[in-house]
């Protein structure tokens, strides 16, 4: 049962806004390395003033990423910590904070815990009819 209870959807909220904050993060973290790459082959960027980084526009992509990624980081922390003491009103929600804790654990560093999590998103979400 879904139990449809508005907790049950704040709780989704913030599983899903967290997410929706990860990938961005993830985004911005790619164009970054990339933006970075091509600054250091072209202008050698790290041996360049603060005033002589200035002078270059793709710089500024850098100071803007890095600010959103701070915002990002600050929201991410309190989605976090406003997801641990709300217990689960149904499968939804519990999908949800699993897809959350899969994000979490790098499958690099534990491959079977993040597997365990993947597979447990996939199972419950077919055992409720859902995706």
């Amino acid at each position: 049962r879904d139990g449809g209870s508005s907790r049950s959807d704040q709780t989704l909220e913030i599983c899903h806004r967290w997410l929706a904050v990860d990938a961005e993060q993830r985004r911005l973290q790619l164009e970054w390395g990339r933006v970075e790459g091509r600054l250091m082959t072209k202008h050698d960027w790290y041996k360049l003033t603060s005033d002589q980084q200035a002078t270059i526009p793709e710089g500024a992509r850098l100071a803007e990423i890095d600010a959103r990624l701070d915002v990002l980081e600050v929201e991410g922390h309190a989605l976090l910590k406003a997801m641990r003491p709300k217990p689960a009103k149904s499968f939804a929600a519990v999908i949800a904070n699993l897809s959350v804790a899969a994000r979490l654990i790098f499958v690099e560093d534990h491959p079977e815990a993040h597997g365990l999590i993947t597979r447990a998103v996939r199972d419950l979400a077919a055992l409720s009819g859902g995706k």
